[in-house]
C-alpha cells in the first residue's frame, strides 16, 4: 500500500466531510444533543407523573367511611374520598384511582377474631392507579399489623412471637462493581448503536454520493490504486463512527453526572478502568468501527444513488441494535461462550466484562480474534465490490 496516496485521499475525503453539514449533524450533533434531551424528557415526564400521582389520589370506598381503616387510609398524603354510584365506571375513565370495598362491620368482626375480606379494584394500565393501589395496600398492611399486635397483646404475647426469623441482607458488590453494572446497562448499547449509525452518512456520501455527483469517476481516473482509495475511505468512515461514539459517550457522561438513576447511595468509582481494560475497550471499539465501516462501504458501493444507499443502510442499524438489546439484561457470568465468537455480540460481551471488572483473558482473545476475522471478511467484500468498475461509474 502507498501510505502517501492513502493520506492524500483520506485528507480529501475528510475535508469534504467537514464541509458536509448533514454528515456532522448525523454523526456528532444528534448524539451530543438528542441523547441528553431524550433522557431529560423521559426523566421529566416520569417525575411529573409521579408528582401528580402523589399529590392527588381520589378513592372510592364502598362501605362505611367512618372506620379506623378508612381513617388511616385518609391519613396518607393526597388521598381523598369520592362519592359516586358508578365507581368502576369512574375507575375505567381515570376519574378515580382505586375502589376499595369493605364490610360495614369491620371492627366487630376483627374484635371477635374473625378474618375480613376486602376487595381492591385498580386499573393496571394506568400508572397513577397502580400507584394508588400501592398506597392503599400500604395503609391496609399497617392497619393489619396494628390488629395483629392488639390480638397478641390480648393473649400476653408480643409481635416477636410471630417473627421467629430476622433476615439481614448485605451486599458483596463493591462501589466499582455497582458503578460498572449501572454503566454496563447503558453505555455499551449507545456505543454500538453510535458506531453503526455514525458512519452511515459518511459511507453513503463517500461512494454513493460521489457516484451520483460524478466525482467518483474522476477520482478513480487518478493514478491511485483502488485498494489505497478504499483504505482511505474506510479510515474516514471509521473516524466519523468514532466521533459519533465519542459524542454519545460525552452526552451520556453529562446525563449520568446530573441524573445517576437512583444510585445516590453509591459512591461512584471507576476503579474497574486501568491501562489494560482501557486498551481492550479501544481495541474492540476500533474493530467494531472497522466492521461497520466495511459493511457500510460495501452497501454504498452496491447502491446506484444516495437515496438508495440510505435505504439499504437501515438494516445495519437494526443489525447492531438486535445483539445490543439481547445482551442488555445479561450479567457477564451469564453470557454464553458462543457470544464471544459472534459479530457485535462479542463486543458487547467484552464491554460488559470491562465495566463489571471481570475481564476473562480467554474471552478477550476469542472476541478479538473473531472480530479480526469478521473485519477482514467485511473489508475483503468491500474491496471486491470496489474493484468492479460497473458499480463505481453511474
Amino acid at each position: 500500500m502507498n501510505r502517501r496516496q492513502i493520506w492524500l485521499v483520506f485528507r480529501k475525503e475528510f475535508i469534504d466531510l467537514l464541509r458536509d453539514r448533514k454528515t456532522w449533524i448525523g454523526a456528532f450533533v444528534i448524539p451530543l444533543v438528542v441523547i441528553p434531551l431524550l433522557f431529560l424528557l423521559i426523566g421529566s415526564s416520569m417525575s411529573s407523573v409521579e408528582e401528580e400521582a402523589r399529590s392527588d389520589i381520589p378513592l372510592v370506598v364502598l362501605g362505611k367511611a367512618d372506620q379506623p381503616l378508612v381513617e388511616q387510609l385518609l391519613a396518607q398524603p393526597g388521598t381523598r374520598l369520592v362519592q359516586t354510584d358508578e365507581p368502576l365506571a369512574l375507575l375505567e375513565q381515570a376519574e378515580v384511582r382505586a375502589v376499595l370495598e369493605l364490610p360495614d362491620d369491620v371492627e366487630q368482626k376483627l374484635s371477635r377474631g374473625e378474618t375480613i375480606k376486602l376487595t381492591l379494584w385498580y386499573d393496571p394500565s394506568n400508572q397513577k392507579s397502580a400507584y394508588a393501589r400501592d398506597v392503599v395496600g400500604q395503609a391496609i398492611d399497617r392497619y393489619e399489623q396494628q390488629v395483629v399486635a392488639e390480638r397478641l397483646n390480648a393473649v400476653g404475647l408480643s409481635t416477636r412471637a410471630i417473627q421467629p426469623i430476622e433476615t439481614s441482607v448485605k451486599s458483596v458488590a463493591s462501589d466499582e462493581r455497582l458503578t460498572g453494572s449501572m454503566l454496563a446497562s447503558i453505555i455499551p448499547l449507545m456505543l454500538v448503536i453510535s458506531l453503526a449509525s455514525g458512519g452511515i452518512p459518511a459511507a453513503t456520501d463517500l461512494v454513493a454520493g460521489e457516484k451520483e455527483r460524478g466525482t467518483l469517476e474522476a477520482l478513480i481516473a487518478t493514478p491511485v490504486a483502488p485498494k489505497n482509495m478504499l483504505t482511505a475511505k474506510l479510515f474516514a468512515v471509521m473516524l466519523m463512527s468514532g466521533i459519533s461514539a465519542l459524542a454519545s459517550l460525552i452526552s451520556l457522561s453529562s446525563v449520568l453526572a446530573f441524573a445517576p438513576f437512583g444510585m445516590d447511595q453509591v459512591e461512584y468509582s471507576l476503579g474497574f478502568l486501568n491501562p489494560v481494560t482501557i486498551a481492550l475497550l479501544l481495541v474492540m471499539l476500533l474493530l467494531l468501527a472497522a466492521l461497520f465501516a466495511g459493511v457500510e462501504l460495501t452497501i454504498s458501493t452496491m447502491a446506484k444513488s444516495f437515496k438508495e444507499a440510505q435505504t439499504y443502510m437501515t438494516p445495519v442499524v437494526f443489525g447492531a441494535m438486535v445483539p445490543a438489546y439481547m445482551m442488555l439484561p445479561l450479567n457477564p457470568a451469564d453470557v454464553p461462550l458462543a457470544y464471544y465468537l459472534l459479530p457485535v455480540f462479542n463486543g458487547m460481551a467484552i464491554f460488559k466484562e470491562v465495566f463489571y471488572g471481570t475481564v476473562d483473558a480467554l474471552h478477550a482473545l476469542l472476541a478479538i480474534a473473531s472480530s479480526l476475522v469478521y473485519v477482514v471478511a467485511a473489508i475483503a467484500v468491500a474491496a471486491r465490490f470496489f474493484q468492479r468498475e460497473n458499480l463505481l461509474v453511474k
